[in-house]
């Protein structure tokens, strides 16, 4: 069973202020808001519990936060719709000069930094993205001329009616807008959580607080008083459960069927071409972009129906898809699997048998305890980068024990490898983990890690790789990654150590049942 949210609350009474301070270093490896700041958290608090060290891959939906009857959310579309026709009449102003003052105006407007404080990505990154800068600002403005002059703006608060003309304003982005937009109410909202649960708040510097309607510009970096994290001097800032999404509900893939459905003629008439020749993903998607830009009512009929639907958040309690408590499940497994110390490295040439044991317990986890339920999503195999994080989380208790730093995201060279695993200088290695039928799955074996080995000096590494159905673990598909890692060690004189964890359904026991 996956973890719940009865597995990380606490029941004990509110700290002091002073005992919250001394307690702050101690609990600086307990990563979600309840453990760090000491509250209670359970089905009757209606704040999501995040992580404070990596971002959870869920987003604020703005249908959900319109569709709020609370006081603190009432007319938060029409702000959002304000904020928008604002930077249209702006571009309106600068009469197509781009360089004009005003256009330049409704650009910096339309400028939104990652708001980190609310640890929700869906890269699973630590909380220090970059958000939208100038490349999408301008496709925004397009879009927003192009609202203006068919009297769509409205339509657009939604923001994910951006994605329907553009590849550049996607899901995390979504959440970036709005959550800049709105930021003044997730505030009032986190001070008035805080307050309430005696959590002491800190002055600490927000980016884009508000917005002046009057100027039609960002108010000012403030400094403003939140919970501080304990990971950098920035703040948090906590969201509703309710507003949380996993998927979008306003797609092209999506707008493309409601055409076909109800503008069929149009599209034959448009794309007769292309259609006859049949599309693939890709093509769906450019075609619904083009088919927006040229009949932009169309798009908004479709935004309105949409609307008007009902919404549901994610099941933040079941975690049907384990994108919440992911890890939880990774570091009870590995608190389960312990090393003994004759396992722990000590020497250099035992470093290398340490990282592969750490592969093979999480393969021997996955094949024969009920890990490999959290390996999937439902009835689709899990995204990769959850699965990266569950082992991650599993390896980090083992390396803790083991005295053995475990780093992710090695960003040099043409791309990250996903662990990196050190014990002084000379002991040194470097794992990645791969989904089989992911596309970069050759490409991981060939390149990618190959590059980081070199790049990083270290000639030993792992490649760990997790099937989900039978077709995965066809010999000629193996054997291909097999040839290709031999090659390289005779090449380049490194050592890559092939894992393959088998996460199939069809021959699995309940380990409850074992």
């Amino acid at each position: 069973m996956r973890p719940g949210r009865e597995q990380y609350a606490t029941t004990h009474s509110h700290p002091t202020a002073e005992q919250r301070g001394k307690d702050r270093h101690r609990r600086k490896h307990e990563m979600r808001f309840s453990n760090a700041f000491g509250v209670a958290h359970s089905k009757t608090r209606p704040w999501f519990n995040l992580l404070l060290d990596q971002d959870t891959p869920l987003y604020v939906d703005p249908f959900l936060v319109f569709d709020d009857n609370k006081p603190l959310w009432a007319g938060s579309k029409q702000e959002v719709t304000n904020f928008f026709d604002a930077a249209a009449r702006l571009i309106e102003q600068s009469k197509g000069n781009q360089n004009s003052l005003a256009y330049q105006k409704a650009l910096e407007l339309l400028r939104f930094p990652e708001p980190n404080e609310f640890c929700l990505g869906l890269s699973m990154g630590a909380p220090h993205g970059s958000g939208t800068g100038p490349k999408a600002a301008r496709e925004m403005a397009e879009i927003l001329d192009l609202g203006r002059r068919y009297g769509h703006i409205e339509d657009l608060a939604s923001i994910a009616g951006f994605n329907l003309f553009s590849n550049g304003i996607g899901l995390d982005r979504i959440s970036d807008i709005l959550c800049n937009i709105l930021k003044h109410r997730f505030i009032r909202y986190t001070q008035k959580v805080s307050k309430k649960l005696g959590i002491t708040v800190e002055p600490v510097t927000v980016k884009h607080p508000g917005w002046d309607r009057q100027r039609s510009r960002w108010l000012p970096d403030a400094k403003i008083e939140l919970p501080k994290s304990p990971f950098g001097d920035g703040g948090i800032l906590l969201a509703p459960e309710r507003f949380l999404k996993e998927i979008p509900t306003v797609t092209p893939d999506e707008f493309w069927k409601w055409a076909e459905l109800h503008e069929a003629h149009l599209l034959r008439q448009d794309f007769s071409y292309e259609i006859a020749q049949g599309l693939n993903q890709a093509d769906r998607r450019l075609l619904a972009r083009r088919f927006a830009r040229k009949y932009p009512d169309k798009a908004a009929e479709y935004l309105r129906l949409v609307a008007q639907m009902p919404h549901l958040p994610y099941d933040v309690e079941m975690d049907p898809k384990g994108l919440v408590f992911w890890r939880e499940t990774g570091e009870a497994m590995g608190k389960a699997s312990p090393v003994t110390s004759a396992e722990v490295p000590t020497q250099r040439q035992q470093f290398p048998a340490f990282v592969e044991l750490l592969a093979t317990r999480f393969q021997h986890a996955v094949e024969n305890t009920d890990l490999w339920r959290a390996l999937w999503a439902g009835d689709s195999p899990q995204k990769e980068v959850v699965i990266q994080a569950i082992a991650g989380a599993m390896w980090t208790e083992v390396c803790r024990a083991a005295q053995v730093d475990i780093s992710q995201e090695v960003n040099r060279g043409r791309g990250p490898v996903d662990f990196k695993f050190s014990k002084g200088w000379e002991d040194r290695a470097l794992l990645e983990v791969k989904v089989i039928r992911s596309s970069g799955f050759f490409r991981g074996a060939a390149t990618q890690l190959p590059q980081y080995m070199r790049t990083e000096q270290i000639s030993y590494g792992v490649y760990l790789c997790v099937g989900h159905y039978g077709e995965d673990f066809a010999p000629a598909r193996i054997k291909r990654v097999e040839d290709t890692i031999a090659t390289l060690a005779k090449e380049k004189g490194i050592k890559i150590k092939l894992v393959l964890v088998d996460a199939r359904r069809d021959n699995k026991a309940s380990a409850s049942k074992q």
